[in-house]
């Protein structure tokens, strides 16, 4: 999925430490009149300077509804997706290039593919992570960005089962995935 951080918000909790809260506000998008899409997109993080880590739960939710008539709406389609990353740093701060893992739990329910037939699924994945990050780290505020890159695969069969949608059911459908960030942008506090 891609996905583009543009608010980012955080509260010192002790010296090196910060807490960090992040939105996607693209997420936030309605469709057309014949589809009702509701999304939300985000992650809570812990900064830890002194060790140049970053612990981030991250979160997609994606809910797609189709108009028949005012008063009924046939097979919607939902996804949700929550992550927790690990992140270490290259640099001795929070700052630069980083690499890292991160554990994925996903729920897809929609249409089976060449089927009339709705199915739930829930599958757990694994994956490694790399990226960049430009900030400041000593200053009450800053003003960073950076894009980062996610490959991992989920383990179990329960893969390939649903139609292709608008909202990313063939991203997260799959035994390999790819998640992308081109931009992340933010203000720490």
């Amino acid at each position: 999925m891609l996905c583009f951080s543009l608010l980012s918000a955080e509260m010192p909790i002790k010296n090196n430490s910060s807490i960090g809260v992040e939105i996607n506000p693209l997420s936030l998008v309605s469709l057309n009149s014949k589809n009702r899409n509701k999304g939300f997109s985000g992650a809570i993080s812990h900064f830890d300077n002194s060790e140049a880590r970053e612990v981030a739960l991250s979160f997609v939710y994606l809910k797609e509804e189709e108009e028949l008539n005012p008063f009924y709406y046939e097979s919607p389609t939902e996804l949700m997706n929550l992550s927790l990353h690990y992140r270490k740093f290259t640099s001795k701060e929070t700052n630069g290039f980083y690499y890292g893992g991160f554990g994925s739990f996903t729920y897809l329910d929609g249409k089976v593919k060449n089927d009339n037939r709705l199915a739930t699924v829930r599958k757990f994945g694994l994956g490694a992570e790399i990226g960049v990050r430009v900030m400041k780290t000593h200053s009450d505020w800053s003003f960073y960005w950076g894009p980062s890159l996610r490959l991992g695969t989920y383990l179990g069969s329960n893969n390939d089962v649903f139609e292709s949608n608008s909202l990313g059911m063939e991203l997260y459908d799959r035994d390999l995935f790819i998640d992308v960030d081109f931009f992340r942008v933010g203000f720490r506090f």
